[in-house]
């Protein structure tokens, strides 16, 4: 495999909502890639230097992979000069999607998707297989019913959580980034993303999402979830109708 640090990578300013700009720019390192995230006043094109805590962090990056194989949920380091930098460890060269949430202070959340690649030019998406059915992680199985959901309506998406040796309900998740849950959303070709949060009154192993597909078609869906102090995440495919 050629050494990553030679290859060029992907730089863009990417608009987002109500006159921000966002700078992504990635840099090449032997593990995978440094990012560096700018916020910027579109108007001014200023460095936005103020945010608010969205979800009990100033930003939020979630990274993933071609073939919607890899996942990675970080929080930016903020530097002096304003801008946010995260080292990321990449399974290998190829192109990977960047989430960006943040909430600069006095303004609206925002949340941006922006591709990158430490390999050569995109290929053609590789669209994973449906992969809806129950997942054994950290010692708990984690069941996931899609039925209801649909593409262009807000619809519910359930996820049980029981304790694989005893079988019972799991009933002591812990908050985790303001959240009692996590969950992310990505499109088969890396092109639309979504980020929700189950409500902070959910209690105990039945955790139900409100969630908005931007259209049909497959969906890789991660959850992420905090008991005994250690994050699980849960990786599902379903399909939006």
């Amino acid at each position: 495999m050629s050494p990553i640090r030679s290859i060029a990578l992907a730089v863009a300013l990417v608009p987002a909502a109500a006159g921000y700009l966002v700078d992504v720019r990635a840099t090449p390192t032997i593990a995978g890639a440094r990012l560096r995230v700018a916020v910027k006043e579109a108007a001014r094109n200023a460095t936005v230097r103020r945010f608010a805590l969205l979800h009990d962090q100033p930003m939020h990056l979630f990274v993933v992979g071609e073939g919607l194989e890899f996942f990675v949920h970080e929080h930016p380091a903020a530097q002096p000069d304003g801008v946010f930098m995260a080292d990321l460890a990449l399974p290998r060269p190829g192109p990977y999607m960047a989430i960006v949430e943040f909430q600069p202070d006095g303004g609206p959340p925002q949340m941006l998707h922006h591709a990158f690649t430490t390999g050569a030019a995109f290929p053609r998406a590789v669209r994973p297989p449906l992969d809806p059915a129950p997942k054994i992680v950290d010692g708990m199985r984690v069941s996931l019913d899609a039925s209801t959901v649909k593409a262009g309506a807000w619809t519910p998406l359930s996820v049980q959580i029981q304790d694989l040796a005893s079988g019972a309900p799991v009933a002591d998740l812990e908050p985790f980034d303001g959240a009692v849950a996590h969950l992310v959303a990505v499109s088969a070709d890396m092109t639309e993303a979504v980020h929700e949060h189950a409500p902070a009154a959910t209690r105990g192993s039945n955790v139900v999402f409100r969630v908005l597909l931007p259209r049909a078609g497959l969906f890789k869906v991660w959850i992420q979830f905090q008991r005994g102090g250690k994050i699980t995440t849960a990786g599902f495919v379903i399909e939006g109708d």
